[in-house]
């Protein structure tokens, strides 16, 4: 902040490198009622500092930081975080454009779903009004070549994995079971990733054809270790569970155009995981997924709606229910020991396979998804309102999130909102809803 307002020096070709810098102070809880006790509780309750910087040489180089510090708690445990979001350095020279460091490097068009996206992770578990504070950066190099003013050619290598921040972490798992987590960042010499993309840009319409091969940035749940105990009256059982990454292939496309007024996108993408789903209980099986999405405006009113879904290619069908999280006693398999052949270890391990199948929305062959969001801008851009809502008409999950944001000043926001989540029993949402569900209130004050 201080360098901005100093005198800027001068290239060789006359250039003065800019500097600037800003970011916001923001403040806020997140609260709902416990079901099992009729309580209020907070899952979420923080204050939160970020510092932007952004300095360059137009059509040299130029580098960006992204610093976020978050003290508070959530989910009853005390939090005291500081994270360098993206902190990375581009140059450019005649065609090509060079980049490295901690960078969120997103792909598609569509707004709520991007099947071709696959090299930035994200935190399902952010408690924020910005959505766009789910995104995670990655430690990254790439280079961009522009043969032409209607297309350019990116290649992005990945040398580390970092995971996502799953929404199931929360969950509760039986007494016997333990849930190991990754690291933040997860090196060595087979956990490089690498992408490509060709990008044209046409007088209406933009498209782009894209190929990643690396760990896919939300990890499965694998069976580490199972050790049961017959010596006791009662068998004594211990299943230690690890969330593992796998290699996965993706070809993708994507288009985008407008029809007078009206915004259309859509992409979609293969997936085709290295490792068998019938070896390994932690790789999914292969899928399409597409979607397809329209934006209208007009006045203080817009428009946002996407169709998504997804098509098995090599489904096979579950061989046990879900029961991890769900609320149901998984100990009473050890009423099963009685049965002859029963080997409890493949059971659970059939468990985690359905666990993985849940969360990835694999149980059945196909899904289809809804989501529509509506914005209005009133009294002069000092009220805005919003309501997001997503289903998932194959398994009745169901997000709606009413939103009110206030600016009586530039610089303030005041934001009233809540996530909702509902689902069918056994459904991923019925699981999450009882530490999901929050009403939240947030100030932020921009510099």
């Amino acid at each position: 902040m201080f360098a901005e307002g100093q005198s800027s020096p001068v290239g060789e070709n006359g250039d003065k490198t800019s500097i600037s810098a800003g970011g916001f102070i923001r403040g806020g809880l997140y609260t709902w009622q416990d079901d099992t006790d009729n309580k209020i509780y907070f899952p979420a309750t923080f204050s939160d500092f970020a510092l932007k910087l952004d300095a360059g040489r137009r059509d040299s180089f130029r580098a960006f930081a992204d610093l976020r510090f978050r003290y508070g708690a959530e989910f009853d445990k005390p939090v005291s975080r500081l994270d360098l979001r993206e902190i990375w350095a581009n140059y450019s020279t005649g065609s090509f454009t060079f980049s490295a460091g901690q960078k969120i490097v997103k792909y598609g068009r569509c707004d709520f779903t991007n099947p071709t996206s696959r090299l930035s992770p994200s935190n399902y578990l952010s408690h924020s009004p910005d959505k766009e504070d789910l995104d995670m950066g990655n430690l990254l190099f790439s280079a961009k070549y522009f043969p032409s003013q209607k297309a350019d050619i990116e290649a992005v290598f990945l040398p580390c994995y970092r995971p996502s921040v799953l929404i199931i972490e929360p969950v509760r798992m039986p007494s016997f079971v333990t849930l190991g987590k990754l690291p933040d960042i997860v090196a060595g010499k087979d956990m490089y990733s690498y992408a490509l993309r060709a990008s044209f840009h046409l007088t209406r319409a933009d498209w782009s054809i894209s190929w990643f091969d690396g760990f896919d940035p939300l990890p499965g749940i694998r069976m580490k270790e199972f050790m049961i105990d017959m010596n006791n009256q009662i068998p004594l059982m211990s299943a230690a569970l690890s969330v593992t990454p796998y290699r996965n292939r993706v070809a993708g496309f994507d288009f985008e155009t407008t029809a007078g007024i009206i915004g259309i996108r859509c992409e979609a993408a293969f997936s085709d995981p290295v490792l068998s789903f019938r070896k390994y209980d932690y790789v999914p099986m292969p899928e399409i997924k597409w979607a397809a999405g329209i934006d209208w405006s007009a006045g203080k009113l817009s428009l946002t709606a996407e169709y998504s879904g997804k098509y098995i290619t090599d489904y096979a069908p579950p061989e046990v229910d879900p029961l991890m999280g769900s609320g149901s006693d998984l100990t009473a398999i050890l009423e099963l020991l009685s049965v002859p052949g029963f080997d409890p270890e493949y059971y659970l391990i059939q468990q985690v396979t359905a666990f993985n199948r849940l969360y990835n929305n694999q149980l059945k062959k196909s899904y289809n998804s809804l989501a529509l969001k509506i914005d209005g801008e009133f009294a002069y851009g000092k009220l805005l309102l919003s309501f997001l809502s997503m289903h998932n008409i194959t398994t009745h999950d169901l997000i709606m999130i009413p939103e009110l944001r206030i600016k009586p000043i530039d610089g303030f926001t005041m934001v009233f909102g809540a996530e909702i989540y509902s689902g069918k029993k056994g459904s991923l949402y019925d699981l999450i809803d009882g530490f999901m569900n929050a009403a939240y209130l947030t100030m932020r004050v921009d510099f």
